[in-house]
């Protein structure tokens, strides 16, 4: 059994898709309605059991309710990915207000943070799981103007890390997946975003931003939807504390 949260659109659609056709059972959480979603696993997969949770990540007490409830119907939870995330408006540390701090932080650790928690919890008992966070290539290296994504992210990688160490003796793994650039709503809007601040078209920034990858193309949820199957199974078994990047080659310093 599995759940994805920040399954609504984009990345978290892409895992929820993938793992349905790998014949697991999910969960689509998000804060969001998750009827898309669900439409477009059905029509794919139509024999899939897919079934949409309404979750706030940034509150533990929603996120401990989806744990128990998935393990109450279905008697464990094998899998969790925490994908639910949101990007900063570019700006330069020094002029981000306390707000916009508040909100990337809320979402993209403490949501990361309460899921790994409610999930450790229940695979601790069962003596087996597997819990994946979503990171970013953004958390192995600064980028300008960005200071407080790449924070959160890169404290999701350590936090993953620290839990795999913990989780081991029960043998629970935790892992992070590190996407790049990847085609969703969220990148086309840093993107524009981007664009806007170097004066240039947002044509042209989505080129610059291929030319910047070694396998010449942008990322699609489906690549970060195959790494997360592999961890997840049983050729995977052996991995846990790491931080793997889907990112089309970038190298980091």
């Amino acid at each position: 059994m599995a759940i994805v949260t920040g399954a609504a659109r984009g990345v978290g659609r892409g895992i929820v898709l993938r793992l349905a056709q790998e014949g697991a059972r999910v969960v689509a959480a998000d804060l969001s309605p998750c009827d898309e979603t669900i439409d477009e696993v059905r029509k794919l997969v139509p024999e899939c059991y897919v079934c949409a949770a309404s979750v706030n990540v940034i509150e533990g007490e929603s996120v401990d309710a989806l744990v128990a409830s998935t393990v109450r119907e279905h008697d464990r939870l094998d899998l969790i990915v925490n994908n639910a995330a949101v990007v900063q408006t570019m700006m330069m540390l020094a002029d981000t207000p306390d707000k916009e701090f508040d909100r990337i932080f809320s979402v993209n650790f403490r949501g990361v943070f309460n899921g790994s928690r409610a999930a450790a919890r229940v695979m601790r008992e069962q003596k087996n799981g597997c819990i994946i966070n979503i990171g970013s290539w953004y958390a192995k290296q600064g980028f300008a103007n960005f200071a407080v994504y790449c924070a959160t992210k890169a404290a999701v990688m350590r936090m993953t890390e620290a839990l795999a160490l913990e989780m081991a003796p029960f043998g629970v793994r935790a892992n992070t997946v590190c996407p790049g650039n990847t085609e969703t709503e969220m990148l086309k809007k840093a993107m524009r975003e981007e664009a806007t601040l170097r004066n240039i078209t947002y044509e042209k920034q989505v080129q610059h931003v291929k030319d910047s990858i070694p396998l010449g193309r942008l990322g699609r949820p489906e690549d970060i939807a195959a790494a997360i199957v592999y961890l997840a199974s049983p050729e995977g078994e052996y991995i846990t504390g790491e931080a793997l990047n889907v990112n089309g080659g970038v190298i980091f310093s």
